[in-house]
């Protein structure tokens, strides 16, 4: 179950959060939406990855700081995406 939580539902927020960049970026001539996708190819198996491995080191005590911190690493594309927008 911490694997769902730990990894699953923070890979989908990502991929959510990217997909609504992009289709908000769709048509008007700004590049944000193509580099939201290629930051996103990169950064959403990185952040599985490491999210997966660090609550298989703390298989024993899979608690709320736990996966907290799993949000917080996944937390680091949408903000890099943030940036984006307010460059581009």
């Amino acid at each position: 179950m911490g694997h769902i939580f730990g990894v699953v539902l923070p890979l989908l927020l990502q991929l959510l959060f990217v997909f609504i960049v992009i289709e908000m970026n769709a048509g008007n001539g700004s590049w944000v939406g193509l580099g939201a996708l290629l930051l996103a190819m990169f950064a959403v198996p990185a952040t599985g990855i490491s999210n997966f491995m660090y609550i298989r080191a703390k298989a024993g005590d899979i608690g709320v700081a736990v996966l907290a911190r799993c949000f917080l690493i996944a937390l680091v594309l949408p903000f890099i995406i943030l940036i984006l927008l307010m460059i581009g």
